[in-house]
């Protein structure tokens, strides 16, 4: 539900203390699971999906979702007072997901998992590739996607080519969903602190190859920055600081008006210009640093070292939107 890096370095990240923060069976307790019943509706509404195959690489999500709605051309800006030793970046190697999606060729896997999220304790039977399992790093994620759906497992963990088990588990349709949970009744789309798809947002280079980012990106911002509570769409938020500069579920955006930094990589220019156009939501936080999320089966190290890079010069120029996203009361 939370991915925490420490200041150390992009490739190794060990986990740092977290007393202060609570595992995703919290979550359950705290909002109150639903009716079995209604669980189970909404673990089959889950895994009921139209006829056909999501193709990797296309834009997630029904198109008007927040993630997929550009900035109003009326938007307002709020600046956000980063301090000077703000670190900005990119998960990859850790604390990301990747991404597998299933063929018929893949073993059934039993992955047990406790209630969480809306959804009771159970087992799921889902075809996983065989060297699939959960990233390095305490959270172990893991997005793997079946048909239209998209499962998300928060520190799954591969105990055979036939069994898993998963501390946390949601699943939402990439085609009729919105890529966000519901509050009532209580059902996240998602393992990461807002409820939110874990895909939703995610830098995927099946999509960034094919052209620009055509969608918000995610963030999870230090800990140190994240106020409690959440806004917007969150069904959910972990911010622990009372004096922090944002909550989850809100939008940052680079307003139009500022100039691309120069000598940005190809991928840089293309979160640059996404910043712009659609901005990025706040769905998480990490440790010591605010960062973007990359496919971890995917990319290359030149491209993330560069995008590392490109993105202490860009993320700090990230501000709050003014005005209400879609969900806002």
């Amino acid at each position: 539900m939370r991915s925490h890096r420490t200041l150390q370095s992009l490739w190794a990240l060990p986990f740092p203390v977290l007393a202060l923060l609570a595992c995703p069976l919290a979550i359950a307790a705290a909002t109150g699971c639903c009716s079995s019943a209604l669980a189970n509706d909404a673990r089959n509404a889950a895994n009921e999906r139209p006829s056909g195959q999501f193709t990797l690489g296309e834009r997630p999500f029904v198109a008007s979702s927040s993630w997929n709605t550009p900035l109003a051309s009326n938007a307002t800006f709020e600046e956000i007072d980063w301090p000077m030793g703000a670190r900005f970046g990119v998960a990859w190697s850790s604390y990301s997901p990747a991404i597998h999606v299933s063929s018929a060729s893949d073993p059934v896997v039993s992955v047990e998992h406790p209630a969480s999220w809306g959804l009771p304790a159970g087992t799921l039977k889902i075809r996983i590739p065989a060297d699939a399992d959960g990233a390095p790093g305490t959270d172990g994620e893991l997005l793997v996607i079946d048909g239209d759906t998209v499962h998300n497992f928060w520190q799954f963990k591969r105990l055979s080519p036939e069994a898993a088990t998963a501390r946390s588990y949601a699943a939402t349709n990439l085609v009729t969903g919105d890529g966000w949970g519901r509050r009532s009744p209580f059902l996240g789309a998602g393992i990461v602190a807002a409820g939110s798809s874990q895909l939703a947002g995610l830098l995927v280079q099946a999509e960034t190859d094919r052209g620009d980012i055509s969608h918000a990106l995610q963030i999870a911002v230090d800990m140190a920055y994240a106020k409690p509570g959440r806004v917007g769409e969150a069904i959910n938020g972990d911010g622990v600081n009372p004096d922090g500069l944002v909550q989850e579920g809100e939008r940052l955006a680079i307003p139009s008006s500022v100039a691309m930094p120069r000598g940005l990589s190809p991928l840089g220019q293309k979160v640059f210009r996404a910043y712009q156009v659609y901005g990025a939501f706040v769905i998480d936080v990490a440790g010591g640093v605010t960062n973007l999320r990359a496919q971890a089966n995917a990319y290359d190290r030149m491209t993330i070292v560069a995008l590392q890079q490109d993105l202490a010069r860009i993320s700090p120029l990230l501000q709050r939107v003014g005005q209400p996203s879609k969900g806002n009361p």
